[in-house]
């Protein structure tokens, strides 16, 4: 027979490996069900990303990142990058989309490099950039150039953009593209992501690619 003590001890003991048990079995299933998974094109397609059975080559121009830093040739090599095309005073389908890509990337244990994209060049400095991205994540990078050079890169990757008159004087909006532009490792453009956009769509097709 046990003692008091000794029964106390034991459903102690109990209850800690009891509690590792269930915690390793956690991480089991959370492994499980966020792992990468390859999607086929019919599932990527039903997810809104169109993938290019053969992804397309890109001629970076001569654009510079909210560091006023000139984008190499080579700087969409070597990762996965997501670019979207929009501007900091866009008043509600860019801060949408990209605060969605925020939540989307939380939990992706190895995400892709986000760009904005401007295409409103005048006012998008790259201090202006660095100021508005930093209010979703300071890894969100921006890129900027002439809008020649803005139009060059937009063209080879399907996006289509254009000032607007606003209802003051002077003023002006810019409409564009809605879409998540996707270039895999070696900088090559392989599809694009269909607005609308949630995060647990973003994230499936992320850890997907």
């Amino acid at each position: 027979m046990y003692s008091d003590t000794q029964k106390t001890g034991i459903r102690k003991t109990l209850g800690i490996l009891l509690g590792i048990i269930m915690v390793m079995l956690s991480l089991i299933f959370l492994n499980y069900v966020t792992r990468d998974v390859a999607l086929s094109a019919e599932q990527a397609a039903k997810l809104g990303y169109i993938r290019f059975e053969q992804p397309r080559n890109v001629t970076v121009p001569r654009l510079v990142t909210a560091q006023d830093e000139r984008v190499l040739p080579t700087h969409f090599q070597g990762q996965w990058d997501l670019l979207y095309f929009g501007f900091t005073a866009c008043p509600d389908i860019c801060p949408t989309t990209l605060a969605v890509l925020n939540q989307a990337l939380s939990t992706v244990e190895i995400p892709p490099r986000v760009h904005l994209v401007s295409v409103d060049p005048e006012q998008d400095t790259p201090a202006q950039l660095a100021r508005y991205l930093g209010g979703f994540n300071p890894d969100f990078l921006g890129v900027t150039g002439s809008h020649d050079q803005v139009t060059q890169l937009a063209t080879q990757l399907n996006v289509a953009f254009g000032k607007v008159p606003g209802a003051e004087p002077g003023s002006y909006t810019v409409d564009h593209t809605g879409s998540i532009v996707v270039l895999d490792e070696t900088g090559r453009y392989a599809g694009f992501i269909k607005a609308p956009h949630q995060p647990g769509q973003l994230q499936q097709i992320i850890v997907g690619l």
